[in-house]
């Protein structure tokens, strides 16, 4: 089903005289009402694949419905050519689709929509309707848009209907105004370019402040490749967020950062206006040297709670080692304990056999032991009968600074991993020396550490549903803020 959206305008006068219209190089045709043009061309490009145009929805202001002109004349070359009494725009219009050059040999389905030109919402939403209910009754539906009658606020009614569809995923075929000239024929021009260049501007706002991919229908229509370019890089980051891959997020801001700061600059392209908006909201995410806990910042600030839940738990263990917090020696040679030959295993070669006995070998093995060590510490308080408490989440993240802990560790504490049945090794972890030897980094070091034991916790909860979650959105966005807070004390160290 063809459709063509169009507003209305009220007749000119009471003689109209005859202008010739032309599209790209087809011949020209003649045209008394400003929206005559437009239906009858659209009609007769359909032509050529044995198509025609169904229906034509026009938005009509009260003037249009019922301001009647006594006469209306066409005239060309001083000769009345048509003449009608007693006419509104209305029927006027529908009067011109069966005369004159380019007539159609069956009128169009035509639904009129009324329209305040002070208030737009109510016709909206009745053109709305109308434009699904033609969807639904087919399943090759292609709407075409005439953008140049109507009353003053057209262009702004067609942009709202435009967005409304857009989350529809019902896009324009084409949308086509007339540009007026003096010494040839009128031009009838495809404007569709202009909607993909406000629907990238919209998905750029969406992508700024949601993460939200941007979507346009052809991109080929923009004819400009940076901005195809940097769509693909963007988009790339934003189906990571949403799919919560946060080693494909990490990657896609590598390379958006590299075709940042490679790119040809064009100071014509839409996209160059976005350019310093997209560093400031990216902002230290864009350089070479920013770590995890920027990233953590980055989502926390822009509400991807799950998604910095996921790196405190997949990413932070290994940049926290990286960075020497805690430390051990892979290639080290340690006694398996109760075997009779006293045989030694490599550490790497331990915990992959720990790994193994616990079916975690998808685990990297600094999570794994990073987790291990944390229970080892005996840092948790426990209640009388030496269980345990699950430590809550229910502070400011300035208070997650200075919370008393029962419980005193001991960074001595070796880690025990099961090698194999009856047999098993200690590993000694180490914690980063001016950290071990300052009372006060110690107690930092705890508190960052019960947090994001926790945090892990929190995460698990929502990944995999194995419990309901009693913890808000306000309280995790603290406790994030929180172990932001006491990670940075930690890095200074």
């Amino acid at each position: 089903m063809n459709v063509l959206l169009l507003a209305l305008s009220t007749i000119s006068g009471e003689n109209l005289r005859c202008f010739e219209y032309q599209y790209g190089e087809d011949p020209c045709f003649d045209g008394y009402y400003q929206l005559e043009p437009i239906p009858k061309f659209l009609n007769e490009k359909l032509k050529e694949n044995n198509q025609s145009l169904d229906c034509i929805i026009t938005l009509n202001t009260h003037e249009v419905d019922n301001a009647i002109l006594p006469r209306v004349r066409c005239i060309k070359e001083n000769v009345e050519q048509y003449s009608f009494t007693d006419i509104n725009a209305k029927e006027f219009f529908e009067k011109m689709l069966c005369n004159g050059q380019k007539a159609f040999q069956q009128i169009p389905k035509i639904i009129s929509i009324p329209i305040d030109v002070d208030d737009i919402i109510p016709g909206i939403i009745l053109a709305m309707n109308q434009l699904r209910k033609l969807k639904e009754k087919s399943n090759d539906f292609n709407l075409y848009i005439d953008m140049h009658g109507g009353p003053r606020n057209t262009q702004m009614t067609f942009q709202t209907i435009l967005s409304l569809l857009k989350h529809e995923y019902i896009y324009p075929s084409a949308i086509y105004t007339i540009i007026m000239n003096k010494s040839k024929p009128n031009t009838i021009k495809d404007d569709t370019k202009y909607f993909d260049y406000i629907d990238f501007v919209s998905g750029m706002n969406e992508f700024l402040n949601f993460g939200k991919p941007i979507s346009i229908k052809s991109l080929n229509n923009l004819n400009d490749l940076s901005l195809r370019d940097f769509t693909e890089k963007a988009n790339q980051v934003a189906d990571a967020l949403t799919l919560c891959d946060m080693s494909v997020f990490q990657k896609s801001l590598e390379d958006m950062s590299n075709w940042l700061n490679n790119r040809e600059i064009k100071q014509d392209s839409l996209l160059e206006l976005f350019i310093k908006n997209i560093r400031m909201d990216y902002g230290v995410l864009l350089k070479e040297d920013h770590d995890v806990i920027d990233e953590i910042q980055w989502c926390l600030t822009k509400g991807y709670l799950q998604q910095a839940l996921t790196l405190i738990e997949s990413k932070m263990p290994e940049e926290l080692f990286k960075k020497g917090i805690f430390h051990y020696d892979e290639n080290f040679m340690v006694e398996i304990k109760k075997d009779p030959n006293k045989s030694k295993i490599k550490v790497k070669d331990a915990i992959e056999c720990s790994k193994a006995m616990q079916h975690r070998e998808w685990e990297s093995d600094i999570n794994f032991i990073f987790i291990k060590w944390i229970k080892a510490l005996n840092i948790f308080d426990k209640d009388d009968n030496g269980k345990q408490i699950i430590f809550e989440l229910n502070k400011t993240h300035q208070e997650y600074l200075n919370f008393s802990m029962q419980s005193t560790p001991n960074f001595n504490n070796k880690v025990f991993l099961t090698v194999s049945y009856k047999k098993n090794v200690l590993l000694k972890v180490m914690l980063k020396k001016s950290i071990y030897i300052d009372q006060y980094l110690q107690d930092m070091c705890m508190r960052f550490l019960i947090l994001h034991y926790t945090l892990k916790q929190e995460r698990n909860i929502a990944n995999h549903a194995i419990g309901e979650r009693k913890t808000n959105v306000y309280d995790i966005k603290e406790a994030i803020a929180g172990y932001i807070d006491l990670a940075r004390i930690l890095y200074r160290a």
